[in-house]
């Protein structure tokens, strides 16, 4: 179990990531598929070719309602793992692919109508500060580690205290 020590965060960040890998690419294409749900767009990996496993992102945003004045920005990425299969020792046919699980995040903006775009800029670099493990300066020469402790506790369960 890890002591709890200070988690520094950036509100500077830009959307450009740096990385000691020069091998780095996307390594996977989520194209659009549409609308599922007024309001709600989904895009999907079909590199799978089995679609009951393709990983998705949906995401909407939803405008301030009578009762809450808040916008709600919600983001889910979902990557579905299935089920070993392997011929009946019958009849040798491979049963059809099933779902396992999922794993899943969902992330969740909460923006009051009131805010300025430079309040939701600087979130929205804090949050991705916090899922960093380290940032680069422009110069290249000090890498400022975040000390996220949400790194640690998705790799290993590791809880942050």
């Amino acid at each position: 179990m890890a002591a709890i020590a200070p988690v520094l965060l950036s509100g500077i960040l830009t959307g450009i990531v740096k990385t000691s890998s020069a091998t780095i690419a996307s390594d996977a294409t989520y194209s659009p598929v549409g609308y599922v749900a007024p309001g709600v767009a989904r895009w999907e990996d079909r590199s799978g070719g089995i679609s009951i496993g393709f990983p998705s992102i949906t995401m909407s945003v939803r405008p301030p309602s009578k009762t809450s004045r808040v916008y709600r920005i919600t983001s889910k990425i979902s990557i579905p793992t299935l089920e070993a299969t392997s011929p009946s020792t019958s009849t040798g046919i491979q049963p059809a692919p099933t779902r396992a699980y999922d794993c899943q995040a969902v992330l969740e903006f909460l923006l009051p109508e009131r805010c300025t775009q430079a309040e939701r800029v600087k979130l929205l670099w804090q949050v991705v500060s916090l899922l960093s493990t380290e940032i680069d300066a422009s110069d290249g020469a000090p890498a400022d580690t975040t000390a996220s402790p949400l790194v640690q506790a998705i790799a290993t369960y590791d809880r942050p205290f």
